[in-house]
């Protein structure tokens, strides 16, 4: 092999290697887009079966309660009418994780008249579990987390601190 085949073939390798790195870029923004475009909304599954989005047209107030929590038993009517108001939505976690059965006799037993999540979003939400309960977080219409009540909270309190998250909000 002469120098000048050489040089070809060394032009020829270096156009390759550049053809073949522009397909694996190629194919991995095509997979990118594959995967974003399968991507859904978190969704999580209530005592009923029903699918229930983080992410709505509307404020959400995710509330984690226990069964021998005496101020969860307090706020729970609060919720129950702010629920019933339909301009915020309010899902509510057990914080002891009890599933089928024994959950849906502790919302039964409590009155629980909004819709209670099987599992925690907040690993999801990338949020550690509340140290102290009642513990109430407000979640964006977006899906995210924009603060976090602890104690017993009440409708009027609840409506206020939405409304001035809600202002902050569609200011930006």
């Amino acid at each position: 092999m002469n120098v000048n085949e050489c040089s070809s073939m060394h032009v020829f390798l270096e156009v390759f290697m550049g053809i073949k790195r522009t397909w694996e870029y190629f194919l991995v923004v095509l997979l990118l887009g594959v995967l974003a475009a399968c991507s859904k909304p978190v969704t999580f599954t209530d005592i009923n079966g029903d699918f229930v989005p983080l992410a709505s047209d509307q404020w959400l107030a995710l509330n984690f309660w226990a069964e021998w929590c005496d101020p969860c038993r307090e706020e729970i009517p609060e919720l129950n009418e702010l629920a019933n108001d339909g301009q915020v939505r309010v899902l509510g976690v057990d914080f002891d994780s009890s599933q089928g059965g024994a959950l849906i006799d502790k919302a039964k037993a409590l009155d629980i008249r909004f819709p209670v999540l099987q599992e925690s979003p907040l690993t999801a939400l990338n949020e550690p579990l509340p140290q102290v309960l009642p513990a109430t977080y407000i979640i964006s219409p977006e899906g995210k987390v924009v603060t976090k009540l602890f104690g017993p909270q009440t409708k009027k309190s609840l409506e206020e601190q939405i409304q001035t998250l809600s202002n902050a909000h569609s200011a930006l």
